[in-house]
């Protein structure tokens, strides 16, 4: 949310996220960098996971931000103009 508040721009990713309505709900949000761990260490179980980077909530400087690989399971930083794949979840 704050992310959203904050940056006006409408193809952040904190944004695609939060405008997301999907299987009936609308509450989803980007997820941090500890929460694409877990979701990182659960993706055989959750499912629909592509091999590739995605972008995390987490915020590193002004001008970066981190970003987590699920195809080794690292994470690291990017330049917040960086594509990136994003994976919108909700809390429940």
């Amino acid at each position: 949310t704050a992310i959203v508040n904050t940056c006006p721009s409408t193809t952040i990713a904190a944004r695609i996220c939060n405008n997301l309505v999907a299987g009936g709900y609308s509450d989803w949000y980007l997820p941090s960098r500890d929460e694409l761990s877990k979701l990182y260490l659960n993706r055989a179980a959750i499912g629909g996971f592509v091999n590739t980077i995605y972008w995390s909530s987490s915020q590193s400087s002004s001008t970066t931000a981190w970003i987590y690989n699920f195809t080794n399971g690292t994470s690291s930083t990017s330049s917040k103009n960086g594509s990136y794949y994003v994976r919108a979840i909700r809390k429940f």
